[in-house]
């Protein structure tokens, strides 16, 4: 008798689990927006830029007010093939990386989402979206950004 691979197991449980309503369940809370009240834009790397480093890893956006740190940003390539999640809102670097795209308010609040060890293949375009996961909810990145290309 041949054994199974331990991820079947694993695959298994999972399936039993969801079937009988246990385990753990994410819930969508619809597409996401900035809290309310919040107006936030891509400040870097700038949308429209072209030559960014393949190894960006990181992105600021400017806000009215500063993001929860349950917000992140959620990065695409232009096939949709490698989408990647960034980490959790956290202080923007001083100074700022070039080359940004200033907001058109006021007073904006940088802050930083970052993942150090993603590399996008060289003419890529990518678009940036606003992510949020809080506990077990989350929102579907539907708020594109902004885009620039990779070298």
């Amino acid at each position: 008798m041949r054994a199974l691979p331990v991820g079947f197991f694993a695959a298994v449980s999972v399936l039993l689990l969801a079937a009988c309503g246990g385990g753990n369940s994410l819930s969508t809370r619809g597409q996401c927006t900035p809290p309310s009240g919040t107006q936030t834009t891509l400040v870097y790397p700038a949308p429209g830029a072209t030559g960014i480093a393949d190894d960006f890893g990181l992105v600021v956006l400017g806000s009215t007010a500063a993001l929860p740190a349950s917000y992140q940003v959620h990065v695409v390539n232009n096939t949709g093939q490698n989408a990647v999640l960034f980490g959790s809102m956290s202080a923007a670097p001083n100074p700022l990386p070039t080359p940004i795209a200033p907001p058109a308010f006021a007073n904006p609040v940088y802050q930083a989402s970052v993942n150090p060890g993603q590399t996008f293949a060289a003419g890529t375009i990518v678009s940036v979206y606003l992510n949020e996961e809080n506990g077990s909810a989350y929102c579907l990145a539907t708020l594109k950004l902004g885009s620039f290309s990779v070298r």
